[in-house]
């Protein structure tokens, strides 16, 4: 009888253990013009700053993509954070258009954000 307790108590254990899955935290970035047309092959930046805005190089994270057909740019990260997202986009020596946002990752959850992409964002 203390074998059958024994076996259920590691059935039921082992059961435990094996249904936690590691939290996902996931990110996308959807860019968008001043006339609210999407924007593709823009380069979109996710990393972490400083006061001062500069990109804190010691930092765990820092991911680039570029945005699809769609506008949109993808990420997945292995943890919970603060981010900054910048985004430009050439279209010739002087056309160049940016946007940039702060994001915060919330667990298992995919967040979503759009990023107005301007001429005057640039500065």
């Amino acid at each position: 009888m203390k074998r059958i307790y024994a076996l259920l108590l590691l059935l039921i254990t082992l059961n435990c253990v094996s249904c936690y899955e590691e939290p996902v935290f996931k990110l996308k970035v959807f860019v968008v013009n001043q006339d609210f047309d999407v924007v593709d092959g823009a380069d979109v930046i996710i990393s972490v700053q400083n006061e001062q805005g500069e990109i804190v190089e010691e930092a765990t994270v820092f991911q680039s993509s570029t945005t699809d057909n769609n506008g949109l740019a993808s990420f997945e990260f292995d943890n919970l954070g603060f981010f900054s997202v910048q985004v430009q986009k050439t279209y010739g020596p002087d056309n160049i258009i940016c946007g940039n946002s702060s994001v915060s990752l919330e667990e298992n959850i995919t967040k979503e954000i759009t990023i107005l992409a301007t001429e005057s964002n640039c500065n």
